[in-house]
């Protein structure tokens, strides 16, 4: 287990970690991001000390990490980064018999560990083993650069943004890969990234940093569920689950755009705009927008002839609803009350739009099918 507790870190009289206390369970696969300069790739670096903090303790299984050799800690635990750092003189078999070398394992041993790991990432030894990094493929030095830090079975592995000058489909190739690494051989691995798909598909446990502190800890599934932050629901943007039906509301799925029409104008006018638009009713508003009622062309048709404006052929049965309404109670009141269609009003009464059953329909195919 690494825990950090109280860790803080300047750099004169600028700090840049605040008081960092937390715990990385065994066989976890944590995800540190945030924004550039959140102290996501600081904080990864103080666990093998390549960063030094001025404040606090660092423990890995009980340890304080300060209290350990340099070198003998960052031989116990892997480290990858993004410019995958192979050594351009060497063969595939000896940059990733590296560590295991320095510990002193004997040949055959070493042999047998880089015939495991490029099997593990399908690379044939017989076909790899002896080639130099120029002669290979980013994707395959970066795969090579995993093996390496996988050698010599260290129980932690620190991976700062790793895939991120990869073409999207090694990318996603890669991270599947060593997802599935870290499960088959249950190592701690503590990767930074800056994107949130990523860290998404990747981790058990998410670590979100803002100016050198911790926003949330969460497992991806809460995360989504109840971001702490407007920053972290900005970041998980489109990941974000959709909004349920329950919450829908009435002016996310009305139709606007509907044909009105003043109380005071003439019949043969309102009939003109009917067969213009190709409607069989209009609603009805006063001289400032605000919701009367509806005419329809049978009401014309039948007393149009004895009056000389829309006004006393105004019905007030159609039923109306708010655009703050439930989406769900506007369905209901559509289907029971047997009306073609409800109008929405704003809340100072003017007519926002109308829901029709069409409309009711493209919203639940929304929900159900996006």
């Amino acid at each position: 287990m690494v825990k950090f507790e109280h860790i803080s870190l300047s750099y004169g009289n600028q700090q840049v970690i605040f008081d960092l206390s937390f715990e990385i369970p065994d066989g976890k696969f944590v995800v540190l991001i945030g924004p550039s300069g959140c102290g996501k790739t600081t904080t990864l670096k103080m666990i093998n000390r390549l960063i030094q903090p001025n404040a606090g303790h660092i423990y890995i299984d009980g340890e304080d990490i300060a209290k350990q050799d340099k070198v003998t800690l960052r031989r116990r635990i892997g480290y990858v980064i993004q410019q995958i750092g192979l050594f351009p003189n060497m063969t595939v078999a000896q940059n990733i018999c590296v560590v295991p070398k320095l510990l002193k394992y004997p040949k055959e041993r070493c042999e047998q560990i880089v015939r495991d790991m490029l099997a593990m990432v399908d690379m044939p030894y017989e076909q790899y083993a002896h080639k130099y990094p120029s002669e290979m493929s980013g994707g395959q030095q970066q795969r090579v650069g995993i093996l390496r830090a996988l050698a010599a079975s260290p129980p932690i592995v620190l991976m700062d943004e790793p895939f991120s000058a990869l073409d999207p489909m090694t990318r996603r190739t890669l991270q599947q890969e060593m997802k599935s690494l870290q499960q088959k051989l249950n190592k701690t691995i503590v990767f930074v990234t800056h994107d949130m798909e990523e860290a998404l598909d990747l981790a058990d446990l998410i670590i979100f940093m803002n100016h050198g502190k911790i926003e949330q800890m969460a497992s991806p599934e809460e995360m989504l569920s109840h971001p702490a932050t407007g920053l972290i629901h900005d970041f998980l943007g489109k990941h974000m689950p959709e909004q349920s039906a329950a919450d829908l509301k009435v002016k996310e799925f009305m139709r606007t755009g509907v044909y009105t029409v003043e109380q005071t104008r003439g019949i043969n006018e309102c009939i003109s705009k009917m067969q213009r638009h190709n409607v069989d009713t209009l609603i009805v508003v006063d001289s400032l927008k605000k919701y009367l009622g509806t005419v329809s062309i049978t009401d014309i048709r039948l007393t149009g002839h004895v009056v000389d404006s829309i006004g006393p052929l105004i019905r007030c049965n159609m039923p109306t609803v708010q655009t703050e309404d439930n989406a769900r109670a506007c369905f209901d009141q559509l289907i029971e009350s047997g009306s073609s269609y409800l109008v929405v009003l704003n809340p100072d009464q003017t007519v926002a739009g109308i829901v029709t059953k069409t409309s009711m329909a493209s919203a639940m195919a929304e929900q159900l099918w996006g």
